[in-house]
């Protein structure tokens, strides 16, 4: 396990060194025969003319390279605090590795284990302070809640044995409060359920199991209002429940059709403050929809998505994630390649039609990238991915931007409602 943090001098060093790199690939490799090993290993080429028009600049602080092979990270999550800044990354080989970071100390590392495929992995409470509390789900019906204050780190486990096994849970989410999980599960003899557990105990509150006909892969809290959920599944519906309401025919308030598999949703807002849900398909498309209508008021198809990252040869981008930038509505997508090594990271700025506009490319970036976090406050991100990569990037000071980090941010690192009395939904 390589552990690094960097300083401005090794970056500029480091995407010197990339670029000339690149650069010899792209000399010696200019004839491709189409074969599958030819395609992975095919040198991607940025149009370095268009890079002037990438405005907002990022260098990479801190780089974790786990030295295991063929493991890479599935999913992560953050929580930051002034200079406090917290992860937790899933990863293949059934482990969660939580680190802590702070200006002018070391990192540490605890390691939580699972028995099989970690799925997902989520902190407690997301408000006033960084949370000891980790909460790490699993393919075989189990979530493990984790104190790590505690010498036994594990406290609780959520399962629902009411058919004789765990149901296979493919995510879930925590309220913002920290008091309560969801769960969506595979499809069991022609019903996918959701599952509601108050993490005070570990008995199964209920579920809805008559509103998705395929294998939910995605389940989200509101940010801010803890009776409110949406869910995303294979079979292109996307769910708003009030799970305060005593039935699932009343808790369903909406369904969205997107017409295709859900892969990704999350919660925005819009410049009014209002509610957005932001979906990425398994086709690599998004769709931004509004709660109040029947439709959504942005599409964009992978073919802008490509066309926009200046990029040959074009129809092998990702999208990785969406995320908001500011508190005025503004949104962009971190997009990716899902060829070779992937090295190549950029996001683009979104606006209010299907354009994309350029916004920054992450220069010095290793792998193909699966997962992100944002903070939209101080503009810092989290990234990992399919090389056991963990990497955090922050606005560069040449940037006379608002996301440029203030006090409250990460100082150079040194190199080294559920109502409370109700037992719903059933």
């Amino acid at each position: 396990m390589t552990l690094n943090f960097i300083t401005d001098g090794e970056t500029l060093n480091s995407s010197s060194d990339s670029d000339s790199t690149n650069q010899s690939l792209i000399n010696e490799e200019n004839v491709s025969d189409g074969s599958e090993d030819d395609i992975n290993s095919y040198p991607f080429v940025f149009d370095e003319s268009k890079e002037i028009h990438y405005k907002i600049k990022y260098k990479q602080i801190f780089e974790e390279d786990i030295n295991i092979n063929e493991v890479y990270i599935l999913n992560l999550d953050a929580q930051k605090l002034g200079q406090s800044l917290r992860v937790a990354t899933a990863h293949t080989d059934h482990t969660c590795r939580v680190y802590g970071i702070e200006a002018g100390s070391k990192s540490f590392t605890e390691c939580l284990d699972h028995e099989d495929q970690i799925i997902d992995v989520k902190f407690g409470s997301k408000d006033s302070q960084i949370s000891s509390i980790v909460f790490t789900g699993s393919d075989n019906g189990t979530i493990k809640l984790w104190d790590l204050r505690l010498k036994e780190k594990c406290i609780s486990v959520f399962k629902d044995e009411t058919d004789g096994s765990p149901k296979p849970i493919t995510c879930f989410d925590v309220s913002c409060d920290g008091r309560f999980i969801v769960a969506g599960t595979e499809v069991l003899k022609d019903d996918s359920f959701l599952l509601f557990w108050d993490i005070r105990t570990t008995n199964l509150l209920g579920g809805y199991w008559d509103t998705h006909y395929g294998d939910i892969t995605q389940v989200r809290f509101h940010p801010t209002e803890d009776k409110t959920i949406i869910s995303g599944s294979t079979d292109g519906i996307i769910n708003l429940f009030d799970v305060t309401q005593t039935t699932e025919k009343d808790a369903l308030q909406s369904s969205y059709n997107t017409n295709s598999s859900i892969s990704n949703l999350r919660w925005l807002k819009n410049k009014n403050e209002d509610s957005v849900i932001s979906c990425i398909t398994h086709t690599e498309d998004l769709q931004l929809w509004c709660t109040t209508d029947s439709s959504p008021f942005l599409t964009i198809p992978r073919d802008t998505v490509s066309s926009s990252m200046n990029i040959t040869p074009a129809g092998y981008n990702q999208v990785i994630n969406c995320h908001q930038t500011d508190k005025n509505g503004n949104m962009m997508l971190l997009v990716g390649i899902n060829y070779g090594r992937g090295e190549h990271l950029q996001s683009l700025t979104m606006t209010d039609g299907p354009e994309l506009l350029p916004r920054t490319v992450f220069k010095n970036n290793k792998q193909i990238v699966r997962c992100s976090w944002y903070e939209k406050d101080s503009g810092f991100l989290v990234t990992g991915g399919e090389a056991n990569i963990l990497n955090i990037w922050v606005p560069s000071d040449e940037n006379n931007l608002d996301t440029t980090p203030n006090k409250n941010s990460l100082k150079i690192l040194p190199k080294i409602s559920l109502r409370n009395d109700t037992s719903k939904p059933y």
